[in-house]
C-alpha cells in the first residue's frame, strides 16, 4: 500500500507539473508587437551609436534589444530571430572592444534583419 500512495503522489506531482509550465502560444498581437519593440530597440541603438552617445549606453541598449527579441515566438521565425540575435551579438562584441565601425556595420545588418523578420511575419499573417 506505501509503494501505491508513492506512484499516486509522483502521478498527481507529474501531472500538476507538466500543466504549471504548459505557455500559451503567443498571438499574432503579442508576436507582431515583439518584433516592433525590438526593431524600435535596434533603431535606437544605431542612432545613439551614429549620433556619439557613450559606448556603455548603447551596449544597454543592444543588451536591451537581445532581450525584447526572446520573446518573438514564432516557428516560422526562429532561425532568422536566431540569426539576428547573434549580428546584435557581434555589436556588443564590437562595441565592447571600441571598434564603433563595425558595430555601426552590425546594428545596420540588425536593422535590416529584424525589418525581414518583420515583413516575413505579417507576409505570413496577411
Amino acid at each position: 500500500m506505501n509503494t501505491f500512495k508513492k506512484i499516486l503522489a509522483s502521478v498527481a506531482f507529474a501531472a500538476i507539473s507538466s500543466s504549471a509550465f504548459a505557455v500559451a502560444n503567443p498571438t499574432y498581437e503579442e508576436v507582431q508587437m515583439a518584433i516592433d519593440n525590438t526593431l524600435n530597440k535596434v533603431q535606437e541603438s544605431k542612432v545613439a551609436l551614429d549620433g556619439g552617445t557613450d559606448t556603455e549606453a548603447v551596449i544597454a541598449m543592444v543588451t536591451d534589444a537581445r532581450q525584447l527579441q526572446k520573446d518573438i515566438s514564432n516557428n516560422v521565425l526562429d532561425l532568422k530571430r536566431n540569426q539576428a540575435s547573434n549580428v546584435l551579438k557581434q555589436a556588443r562584441a564590437a562595441l565592447l572592444k571600441n571598434e564603433i565601425a563595425e558595430a555601426k556595420e552590425s546594428l545596420s545588418d540588425a536593422l535590416n534583419r529584424y525589418k525581414e523578420i518583420k515583413q516575413l511575419y505579417i507576409s505570413n499573417h496577411s
